[in-house]
């Protein structure tokens, strides 16, 4: 009896296209569940450990930094906004399920899609929103209100990389209904209607 390899098997037509697909969205997932919050992690810790310090400042020494909290403001606001897409991409955005998964698979699908337009809308939406600001601080050449003097229109950029990010969750999204999949699924610990 022969035996084959699985990687000497021939994929089906069609099938590299679909492997190629999932491998560049496997960069993806790594870049955003990886660099992407490797990075906004280190900005949250770094928002907590100068909270900390302005604490103690206060409790012990009698002394406030003014900048502190304009800091750990942005900092903050810049974690958030990175995560968005991983939020989504790790299964932790709210989402309501029971009526969902007591549906037939076809108006599943429809709603998946529903959700998954709806949330492009809304990341465009907000992606739209935020040019405006930004160019206004830009053009004004406003400052941070501390002695930062950082430039409100670089801090504001944090919406719509947020924005690009959480519309590219919702494009795989609705890429992944479209092909069959449920990309809404979690994939960790029991969901709402199930406990």
């Amino acid at each position: 009896m022969m035996k084959c390899k699985p990687a000497e098997l021939a994929p089906p037509d069609g099938a590299s296209s679909v492997v190629a697909g999932k491998a560049k969205a496997g960069i993806w997932v790594r870049f955003e569940t990886g660099a992407l919050l490797g990075f906004a992690t280190i900005l949250f810790l770094t928002a907590t450990a100068i909270m900390l310090v302005e604490g103690v400042g206060r409790s012990f020494f009698d002394e406030s930094y003014f900048w502190a909290e304009e800091a750990v403001r942005y900092l903050m606001v810049w974690a958030f906004f990175l995560t968005l897409g991983a939020a989504g991409t790790a299964g932790n955005h709210i989402r309501t399920e029971l009526l969902v998964e007591r549906m037939p698979a076809g108006i599943r699908k429809a709603m998946n899609v529903l959700a998954s337009v709806v949330g492009i809308c809304f990341s465009g939406a907000l992606l739209y929103a935020s040019f405006p600001q930004i160019h206004r601080y830009y053009t004004m050449g406003m400052m941070t209100e501390s002695n930062l003097d950082l430039p409100m229109w670089f801090l504001f950029l944090a919406m719509p990389l947020g924005a690009t990010l959480l519309l590219v969750y919702y494009l795989r999204c609705l890429i992944s209904v479209l092909r069959g999949e449920d990309p809404f699924t979690a994939t960790h610990g029991p969901t709402g209607s199930e406990l």
